[in-house]
């Protein structure tokens, strides 16, 4: 829906403000609800302007402005911290999930890091014994 004209806008705050009527009469008169008319009047009293206003819909980003530069700066002095190990150091005040999807809305990447050695898993049991040895106990 595209906004009412600046004009328009200004005849209907200027009727209500010379009381030619209520804000329901001046809504049927100008071809709109009540509501509108009781909305720009409201604007134009506390932000002292008629102009279409602009709404970011949804939820406010938790990370912006200077933390979300000093995580960008985190992650390049240490770029195989955890989560919960960025959130620590820089005391954010939200969840581990939301610095992840932070990071992923500035497009960072969670590759495993091969810089280090991979971990030696081996089994833990009968490990030196002789196979031989095992076949003759059972």
């Amino acid at each position: 829906m595209r906004p009412l004209s600046m004009d328009l806008r200004e005849r209907i705050v200027a009727a209500y403000e010379a009381n030619e009527g209520s804000q329901a009469v001046l809504g049927r008169r100008f071809c709109v609800s009540g509501r509108v008319v009781g909305k720009l009047v409201q604007q134009k009293k506390e932000l002292g302007t008629l102009e279409p206003q602009v709404h970011r819909r949804g939820r406010k980003p938790a990370i912006t402005g200077d933390d979300l530069e000093a995580l960008k700066q985190h992650v390049k002095d240490y770029p195989d911290a955890s989560g919960q190990e960025r959130r620590d150091a820089l005391g954010l005040q939200c969840t581990v999930k939301t610095v992840y999807e932070t990071l992923h809305r500035i497009g960072c990447s969670f590759k495993k890091s091969h810089r280090e050695l991979r971990s030696k898993i081996v089994l833990t049991s009968q490990q030196n014994e002789p196979i031989g040895d095992l076949l003759n106990q059972a």
